[in-house]
């Protein structure tokens, strides 16, 4: 079950990273304002390379499906899981705890404004929109459950 689990999710999450900022839904996610904000080269670089390690990670989920998992492949994805809550953390956690850059700030702004928000301001901090707290949810199950599947018998 686990491994059921954590394949639909971790290829979930591959989707969701790649295609978010692709898309406009109202409310939700307004990919042309990011574009718009980073410019369209930086865009699709950036794509690119978020593109490669969850795609490694759901390359091996469904490689190993049903078959033991050589040690590297669980460790490959307990830290792929832990870096992405990382990388999460430090672009949205910190900035809207601690502050971040007024440039920071402003790109957030233009990028994100419209969407859905549910916590409180912070002064004028950057604040994770809706859709970005249930991707910080799923990269929290997924790294627990890529913990699981490392140390499980």
């Amino acid at each position: 079950m686990l491994q059921v689990a954590f394949t639909v999710l971790i290829t979930l999450q591959f989707l969701l990273i790649i295609f978010h900022d692709m898309i406009d839904i109202p409310g939700w996610t307004h990919g042309r304002q990011v574009k718009e904000t980073i410019g369209r080269m930086k865009f699709w670089a950036a794509t690119g390379i978020n593109a490669i390690f969850p795609g490694v990670a759901v390359g091996f989920a469904i490689w190993f499906f049903g078959r033991p998992k050589p040690g590297f492949v669980t460790q490959y994805w307990v830290i792929y899981c832990a870096i992405t809550l990382g990388s999460a953390i430090m672009m949205w956690w910190i900035p809207y705890f601690f502050g971040a850059s007024e440039k920071t700030k402003q790109e957030y702004a233009r990028m994100y404004a419209g969407t859905k928000q549910v916590l409180p301001l912070r002064g004028d901090n950057p604040r994770p929109n809706l859709l970005h707290l249930f991707f910080h949810a799923l990269f929290v199950v997924n790294l627990v459950l890529a913990l699981a599947l490392r140390f499980a018998a």
